[in-house]
């Protein structure tokens, strides 16, 4: 579904040169949308309980020594 969305001309501007310059000449609705994802992402662990975090925190920790493994073993060969 698609909807309209009214902005100032200078705003759209500065969408359409971050699309190109950053993004790669992505679609103005996929360069708002960038931001949009990266802040639910990085907001997303502070609606977290505190045992959801430690939960969250110790599986990243888990998945960062995996990659530093599967990492040695690869330079290895």
């Amino acid at each position: 579904m698609r909807t309209n969305v009214r902005i100032d001309s200078a705003a759209r501007e500065t969408l359409a040169r971050i699309a190109e310059r950053d993004y790669g000449g992505a679609s103005l609705d996929e360069t708002v949308a960038r931001p949009a994802f990266e802040h639910e992402s990085f907001a997303a662990p502070a609606r977290l309980s505190d045992e959801e975090l430690r939960g969250y925190q110790d599986e990243q920790h888990a998945l960062a020594e995996t990659d530093v493994t599967v990492s040695d073993v690869h330079e290895s060969e």
